[in-house]
């Protein structure tokens, strides 16, 4: 048999080279939006790797077709230019699940302004142990990161196990959340303070209310860390927002 490759191979492999890689980048795209929504309770590695095997099910197919061993050996799925186009569309799909793994999941700070260590359980699953914190610190409390919807939240106490909260609260994908289900006689607020021409206004104060300790906080809020004053310096201008803590009035 001739190794000359003839122009209806090429066009046939080029062909088949298109389709391969429009399937990958199909799957591979499809299953980083779909599974973090599928799966909510996995983990980032099982996710990625979800990503990764659908992304590359194309080019392994491609490879174990018995046609693929009869070309020349330029035109073979193994040749250098597929396993780049595999690598390519690999690459792809796991930097698409980056962005969208932040859009699936919202992060919650729970604060424990109790005299007790307490458990948080989601939809069932202990997650983390919080102990007492009083003060305002931005290392107070634990951070969780959890899958955006409806979530049923329980918080028992130790050592005895009594029921502290429970209550079934909307988790929004990217955004931050306060949990503070050991709150009594504290009060939450948001300061915004504005620069640049707006600098010498008064800083806006918006107390969190509500009548669950769950809360759905702006993005880029600073935790328990108060807004810098105004540089001496006039600057082009912007606004900072940061969450506080205080005894309530009364």
């Amino acid at each position: 048999m001739s190794s000359e490759i003839s122009a209806e191979e090429q066009a046939r492999a080029g062909t088949e080279r298109i389709s391969v890689v429009a399937a990958a980048a199909v799957l591979g795209l499809s299953s980083a939006a779909l599974l973090p929504l599928v799966f909510p309770w996995q983990g980032a590695l099982a996710i990625s790797s979800g990503v990764l095997a659908f992304a590359l099910l194309p080019f392994v197919l491609w490879q174990l077709l018995p046609r693929g061993r009869q070309r020349p050996v330029a035109l073979r799925p193994h040749s250098s230019g597929v396993i780049a186009l595999a690598l390519a569309c690999v690459a792809s799909s796991w930097l698409a699940l980056i962005p969208i793994w932040g859009v699936h999941r919202g992060q919650v700070r729970v604060l424990n302004h109790g005299e007790q260590p307490f458990s948080v359980f989601v939809d069932g699953r202990l997650l983390a142990r919080v102990e007492p914190s009083s003060g305002e610190s931005t290392r107070a409390g634990v951070g969780l990161s959890l899958p955006s919807g409806q979530r049923a939240l329980r918080v028992l106490s130790e050592p005895e196990g009594r029921e502290l909260f429970r209550a079934a609260e909307q988790v929004w994908g990217g955004k931050p959340h306060l949990f503070a289900p050991a709150s009594a006689g504290y009060c939450f607020q948001i300061e915004r303070r504005n620069y640049g021409v707006g600098q010498d206004e008064p800083v806006q104060v918006e107390p969190l209310s509500g009548t669950t300790p769950f809360w759905v906080l702006p993005e880029g809020i600073s935790w328990f860390t108060p807004n810098p004053e105004p540089g001496k310096f006039q600057t082009s201008g912007g606004s900072l927002a940061c969450l506080r803590q205080l005894r309530c009035a009364n």
